[in-house]
């Protein structure tokens, strides 16, 4: 428990803390966004579109083994695209992108608005992602509960995701218009 959870108004002056070992290095957590070696992920999803993929280079572990050597790991931004509350603090999303396997869902962050909401369970409704827990994911952490349509969320991924890695297959088989 934080304070920014115990306090939800915090978060207008104090970003949501992050595990630094779980994010790329050089990640800097702001009230509003998430900076991933110099590049602003709300300021990447407005040039590429959602679902982006962001490539960096590890973050050193914590007690560092002779011989470590860093690797790349990724940053995924998608976009909610539905929003459903069935009963009174549970919220179903619908994203834009495929939750991949190895995105560590205890981090994600919503970027691209300040929130005082209180924190709520969220369920990720994630179509075509071939888990065996059926399509919805329950995420460990908590995001704001006034989370609505057009947000952005954010979270890391333990290996490289390529970016057709987490758009949807109907996404990938539409014809481009030129």
């Amino acid at each position: 428990m934080t304070l920014t959870a115990i306090m939800p108004t915090l978060r207008a002056s104090l970003p949501d803390p992050m595990d630094p070992v779980l994010w790329p290095a050089h990640t800097v957590a702001t009230t509003d966004d998430l900076v991933v070696a110099a590049i602003s992920m709300v300021r990447l999803a407005d040039l590429t579109g959602t679902p982006s993929v962001h490539t960096a280079e590890q973050s050193p572990p914590r007690y560092r083994p002779r011989g470590w050597t860093p690797r790349d790991v990724s940053v995924a931004v998608a976009s909610v695209t539905r929003v459903r509350r069935p009963r009174t603090g549970v919220v179903v999303l619908e994203l834009d992108a495929v939750l991949p396997t190895c995105a560590v869902l205890d981090q994600v962050r919503l970027i691209g608005r300040r929130s005082i909401a209180p924190l709520a369970t969220m369920y990720v409704v994630s179509r075509c992602d071939g888990q065996a827990d059926g399509p919805f994911h329950r995420l460990p952490a908590p995001l704001p509960a006034d989370v609505r349509d057009g947000d952005l969320v954010c979270f890391p991924c333990l290996t490289t995701v390529r970016h057709r890695d987490v758009v949807p297959v109907r996404a990938q088989l539409l014809p481009v218009e030129r």
